[in-house]
């Protein structure tokens, strides 16, 4: 790592706390996924393209790890481009919680670094203070560390603490969802996967679940 990044590490706070209010967390994203490109993976680069442009029409901050390929390069880009207003008439921002060291692949200049972590552990605790929305696309073994510790979440959480989590591509996570099932089944969870997460595949549906208001409840969303 060079001279100037390890100066910008000292600069980052831990993580920013104006960032971690109850309404700042109501309106925004975290969109996670792979952070590489693959031949199969492009439809549902697109798919993310899109639907996060949506979502920054409506008026919410994009969170990623900045990452420039694969999901989060598509939902990065797509957020960078926009030059929507949201709620207040403020530009909606493309936000950023790193990993120290970098994967060497981010965007730093182009987004707004709202925290720093020193694991991809520890970066998805912090996602959870400053979101309550995720849109997680098919990724490796790191998008499903990050799904399973989000459904963990809502497991050991509270009904009104939830997180909408959205898992996007039916075929992609139809497997976790029958592990989810057979937990269920052997009374590991208390309610039905369904109660804890959905898995959908459309934009319209995606954008639906995410503007369904939090009064809904996750089993309405």
């Amino acid at each position: 790592m060079n001279n100037l990044v390890i100066d910008a590490f000292r600069h980052i706070p831990a993580l920013n706390n104006s960032y971690t209010t109850p309404k700042m967390r109501e309106k925004a994203v975290v969109i996670l996924g792979s952070s590489r490109t693959t031949e199969p993976l492009m439809e549902y680069m697109d798919l993310c393209s899109k639907t996060t442009e949506e979502l920054v029409k409506s008026g919410y901050n994009i969170v990623t790890g900045c990452g420039t390929k694969g999901i989060m390069g598509a939902a990065y880009n797509a957020a960078m481009n926009s030059s929507a207003l949201n709620l207040e008439g403020k530009p909606v921002q493309n936000l950023a919680i790193i990993v120290n060291p970098l994967w060497g692949d981010e965007n730093l200049k182009d987004c707004i670094i709202i925290g720093k972590a020193s694991s991809e552990a520890e970066r998805i605790i912090k996602f959870t203070k400053v979101a309550d929305n995720f849109v997680i696309f098919p990724g490796g073994t790191t998008t499903l560390q990050e799904a399973a510790t989000l459904i963990r979440y809502n497991v050991h959480s509270e009904e009104n603490k939830f997180k909408k989590i959205i898992l996007v591509g039916k075929e992609f996570f139809s497997g976790l969802k029958n592990q989810y099932e057979t937990m269920a089944k052997m009374q590991f969870l208390k309610k039905v996967p369904d109660y804890f997460f959905k898995i959908l595949s459309d934009k319209n549906e995606i954008i639906k679940a995410v503007l369904a208001s939090a009064a809904d409840g996750i089993r309405k969303f």
